[in-house]
């Protein structure tokens, strides 16, 4: 099959779209990868710019900037940009966990208990997390994540850039008094 002309766009858009169902973000590169497997002819030296192109100028996908700094595409019918988000960062659980902590302390605001990322969609060990945590203490780049410990003993992280040390503390406090007492 010719490379360019508008099925070739469409088809680019599928393997973004294939790629959201399995919970998924793709690059340009990968959809690249999935249109030669269709049987596309893709060496064109500008292969790669064209399918970035039609990825961009697609009005039914979106697209974010991945943990190594690429664009990674999505179709936010099928895949949240928070779900694709946590994907692309599983391999690091250091941003994963930083990036996180982040987001909850400036959007929602409120500190997160340590235990949620043992739970899916991040599916982190006790030992990922710990080193986690200690590649954060010792990375002036995460000097921002911090934590408080409950009463009762519950550990919270949050990110002192949104949420000042005592009102963390408060919202740690008042979150773990509504979970022992529904």
């Amino acid at each position: 099959m010719n490379f360019g002309g508008k099925d070739w766009e469409e088809a680019v858009a599928e393997a973004v779209r294939e790629a959201s169902r399995q919970g998924r973000a793709v690059s340009a590169a990968e959809t690249l990868e999935a249109l030669t497997a269709q049987g596309f002819d893709v060496s064109a030296p500008d292969a790669g710019e064209r399918a970035e192109a039609a990825l961009r100028a697609h009005a039914g996908l979106a697209s974010f900037a991945g943990a190594d700094g690429a664009a990674r595409y999505h179709d936010p019918a099928l895949l949240s940009a928070t779900y694709a988000g946590i994907m692309d960062r599983k391999a690091s659980p250091t941003l994963l966990m930083a990036e996180e902590i982040r987001a909850n302390s400036r959007e929602y605001p409120r500190p997160v208990p340590v235990e949620l990322f043992e739970a899916e969609p991040f599916g982190l060990t006790p030992e990922q997390i710990g080193e986690a945590l200690r590649a954060m203490a010792e990375n002036p780049a995460f000097e921002d994540i911090a934590f408080t410990t409950t009463s009762s003993g519950a550990v919270y992280l949050f990110s002192s850039r949104s949420l000042e040390p005592g009102y963390a503390r408060f919202l740690a406090e008042h979150a773990q008094n509504l979970a022992m007492n529904p």
